[in-house]
């Protein structure tokens, strides 16, 4: 049966935790594991303003940045103790990488504009690398390790910069070029983020790639007919927390969530994983685990589809938040008024997050730095408009809570005196939400988790 595991930038930062990384895997004692890897922490960054730079033909910054990625990358491949054919394979790699950023960091000088597939080619360096300097440590700790190019893989349309996979296709490749290895007993480990258009040209995945590339090869896997026993998501904190640890110091580690629960909490405010780049996975029944690298031995969080037990599962909020009242006491049941209002946000491509309405009004909120003057004009031809500024969204998650009596009754006692401007339960089984004024948040959340997982604690 065979893991799939996702090493985040942070995990592979430097030279040691490459070694860190490969003393993980190669220590599991389980089948052969196939390992994405992002790029290393910060190295995106820098090929997102090298990029710049060189777009503005800045050219001593780009140089700059130029040396400074080729430097991070040997700086690590000298740290790792690998044999030495091994090192000139990795120098050989990180030189040829380098060439080719240096000629399409020179071509965006001359043509002062960056086409998206430039960009790609550019992007994808970071993964291209460091897989192969993950790939080396691994060889070096003892396992049997095989790098593969992400391109060979990862079959994509060419929407460069949020490429959109080819499933099927991906399959196909990961049956051509992964599954012989695995049979074999090596570890097989590529990048993240990354794969080809159907022209061979580089693409990437955008937002969440490189968990997305492990959902998707993990999806391929199970298509071909090879057991996958989950996907691990190996970053910097623990897992799911009930809340965020920063507002609430007493938050505690969410052992298991379901997909749709995880969905609202990414939502809502929390960080740690983009539900939409492991959906390829969790839609075959293979669980997603959340660990941490610097700390493995903690359980972490597990995603399926349908985790067990229902009721409060975590909290969260997410500030800089817009609220817009729309009334027409003209348009009392009058057919269309809805979708009037609705159509106006379309128009002006704002999307809306929590909505509350009535028969005659309807409350939208939308992300403050939303284009809303248009909205407000278009609104204000046929309804009258308020809007409402530096508001926040504070969200109650679990399963079940639509049918789960005094749920509600808890969520609000425990509010108390905060001011609540606008409510939205009913829509999901999943959520009971409500915005406030963006400085009481905090502090709703903190009494929230004290009613809900602190108090219960102190009962037992």
């Amino acid at each position: 049966m065979t893991d799939v595991l996702k090493f985040g930038g942070t995990s592979v930062g430097s030279a040691g935790r490459i070694q860190d990384v490969a003393r993980l895997v190669g220590t599991r004692g389980r089948d052969p594991s196939l390992v994405v890897v992002s790029a290393m922490a910060g190295v995106t960054d820098l090929l997102v303003g090298l990029k710049s730079s060189s777009k503005g033909k800045e050219r001593a910054a780009a140089e700059a940045a130029l040396d400074d990625l080729e430097g991070r990358h040997r700086s690590a491949l000298d740290g790792l103790a690998v044999p030495e054919s091994e090192r000139r394979t990795c120098a050989v790699a990180i030189e040829e990488e380098m060439r080719r950023c240096r000629e399409l960091s020179l071509g965006i000088s001359l043509l002062e504009e960056v086409s998206p597939r430039t960009s790609d080619a550019l992007l994808a360096v970071g993964e291209l690398i460091c897989s192969r300097l993950v790939a080396a440590a691994l060889g070096a700790s003892g396992a049997q390790a095989a790098w593969i190019d992400p391109r060979d893989i990862l079959a994509t349309d060419r929407a460069y910069g949020a490429a959109t996979a080819d499933e099927k296709e991906t399959a196909v490749r990961v049956a051509a070029h992964v599954a012989p290895h695995l049979a074999a007993g090596r570890t097989v480990v590529t990048g993240g983020f990354v794969g080809a258009a159907p022209d061979g040209s580089t693409t990437t995945l955008g937002r969440g790639g490189s968990d997305y590339s492990a959902a998707l090869f993990g999806a391929a896997l199970h298509d071909i007919g090879r057991a996958v026993g989950r996907i691990e998501i190996w970053t910097d904190v623990d897992g799911i927390l009930t809340a965020d640890p920063r507002v609430v110091p007493a938050a505690r580690l969410v052992p298991e969530v379901s997909y749709p629960e995880a969905a609202e909490l990414a939502f809502f405010g929390a960080k740690v994983l983009h539900p939409a780049t492991i959906r390829p996975a969790v839609a075959r029944g293979i669980p997603v685990a959340v660990k941490n690298t610097f700390r493995p031995e903690c359980p972490g969080t597990v995603v399926r589809q349908d985790a067990a037990g229902n009721g409060v599962r975590a909290v969260a909020m997410r500030t800089g938040v817009t609220a817009l009242f729309v009334g027409s006491p003209r348009m009392l049941l009058a057919h269309g008024y809805a979708a009037k209002v609705f159509s106006v946000f379309e128009k002006h491509g704002v999307p809306v997050d929590v909505i509350a309405t009535s028969e005659v009004s309807i409350s939208i909120t939308v992300d403050e730095k939303a284009p809303l003057e248009g909205v407000v004009r278009d609104l204000s031809e046929f309804a009258e408009v308020s809007v409402l500024k530096h508001l926040a969204v504070v969200s109650v998650v679990g399963k079940g809570l639509r049918s789960t009596a005094g749920v509600a009754v808890r969520v609000f006692g425990a509010v108390g005196d905060v001011n609540v401007v606008l409510i939205s339960q009913g829509a999901s089984d999943t959520n009971v939400t409500f915005v406030v004024d963006g400085k009481d948040a905090p502090e709703a959340l903190r009494r929230l988790h004290r009613e809900f997982f602190e108090s219960e604690e102190q009962g037992r």
